[in-house]
């Protein structure tokens, strides 16, 4: 589910960390929080936004709803319900799941994934500023000029189509969804 909040929503990674059912709207997610440290903190700049849910994204929350959820229960919780540690779940999680798959990334690689795609999609600078939750538009010219130029001249694709298509490309070759019952329970066993 952290995965999914980083490349479909574009969150940082510890914004994702303070994710709860609380923040979960119909059609967007509300970002006004961040786990630094274990503790609960503004976010980064310190202002509160809103990010749409794409379906795919819609589609792992009600994966992993829970029957009845409390609206400060965490999204993405450790084994005993706490705040995961980034640097732990990096090491223990990410990394060897990317090593499987053969690909080098990191977690905010997520969050240039996304961007990416909204750019792609031919989203004006100023709603990729708001979804990323910067300050200017200038942060994201100084982050994503690259993106931007060469998506210019491109045809544009849907956001939701895209990661759909990755998906129907990632079933077809037998990768099951990250927020499957059973894969949850193979991570927490090979811990």
């Amino acid at each position: 589910m952290l995965w999914g909040f980083l490349y479909a929503a574009g969150l940082r990674p510890r914004e994702a960390l303070a994710m709860t059912w609380g923040s979960v709207m119909e059609r967007v997610l509300v970002v006004d929080a961040a786990v630094s440290a274990g503790e609960l903190r503004q976010t980064k700049t310190n202002r509160r936004r809103t990010v749409e849910i794409i379906p795919a994204l819609a589609e792992d929350l009600d994966r992993i709803r829970p029957r009845i959820s409390e609206c400060d229960e965490l999204l993405a919780p450790g084994e005993r319900g706490q705040s995961l540690d980034i640097r732990n779940w990096n090491r223990r999680v990410f990394r060897p799941a990317c090593k499987r798959a053969g690909v080098r990334a990191t977690p905010y690689d997520g969050r240039h994934s996304f961007a990416s795609m909204l750019i792609h999609a031919g989203q004006r600078l100023p709603y990729v500023t708001a979804a990323l939750g910067h300050v200017s538009a200038t942060t994201t010219l100084n982050h994503y000029m690259h993106l931007m130029a060469a998506a210019r001249n491109a045809p544009g694709v849907p956001m939701a189509q895209a990661v759909a298509q990755a998906r129907g490309q990632l079933a077809r070759a037998g990768v099951r969804p990250v927020c499957a019952e059973d894969n949850v329970t193979v991570l927490r066993a090979s811990r």
